[in-house]
């Protein structure tokens, strides 16, 4: 294969991956999926497009399929901390499995250390098991002091930014609400909303975007009870 047609097949493989995320971008999560896993048939080890799918699967609650497509990113590229996250993501939402979800943050967080997200997943499982009745008390309380420290850890790394996104600001409002912050939360809301307006349109991710308006009313209904 010569160098011109390999340039040229690396062209097309972008621009199939930059329309499938575009529809997935646009919050048609199943449409994008069933695109996705018939262009996968044709370029199985197309890395981009297997992390789609894990987004796309994260979605729709597919936590099976989720853990599949995650082992085959790992095992096509180790170095790509995604695979781990979302496998850490499916086994969060397979009971009895919140230490092999901790193992895979961990390792996504090994890869890529400062990110918001993946540590908000991750003080989520812990304070999963702190809540567990089942672990003596002396171990839960392990868990919360470490969901404590990676919350605030969320909170430094993100009011450091210099050019916080829709997303930063999403992710701290979220943690906010997990540390009764409710005002606080409130704020970074209408930050996410006023960021996302303001971002490129090739990066507005709707998906994302209903998230934020979804969890801004349910702030301010939150607030309202307290309020009454």
């Amino acid at each position: 294969m010569t160098k011109e047609v390999k340039e040229k097949k690396k062209v097309v493989k972008r621009e199939t991956y930059e329309t499938l995320k575009d529809l997935y971008y646009s919050g048609k999560v199943k449409p994008s999926l069933n695109k996705i896993l018939v262009e996968l048939k044709n370029d199985p080890e197309n890395i981009a497009l297997i992390l789609l799918t894990c987004q796309c699967l994260e979605r729709t609650k597919d936590f099976d399929e989720l853990t599949t497509y995650a082992d085959v990113s790992i095992k096509l590229a180790p170095e790509i901390a995604g695979g781990y996250y979302y496998k850490g993501v499916a086994f969060h939402h397979s009971k009895g499995k919140e230490q092999e979800a901790l193992k895979n943050f961990n390792q996504a967080l090994t890869l890529d250390p400062d990110n918001p997200v993946y540590l908000r997943s991750k003080a989520t499982t812990h304070l999963l098991l702190f809540k567990d009745y089942h672990l003596p008390i002396n171990f839960a309380e392990k868990h919360r002091v470490k969901a404590e420290e990676n919350l605030k850890k969320i909170i430094e790394l993100i009011e450091q930014k210099e050019t916080p996104d829709y997303l930063d600001f999403l992710t701290i409002a979220d943690v906010c609400i997990m540390v009764s912050q409710n005002l606080d939360a409130k704020k970074y809301y209408i930050k996410a909303v006023k960021a996302f307006d303001a971002s490129d349109e090739s990066k507005q991710d709707m998906n994302i975007y209903k998230d934020i308006i979804k969890a801004q009313k349910a702030c301010i209904r939150l607030i309202d009870k307290f309020t009454e």
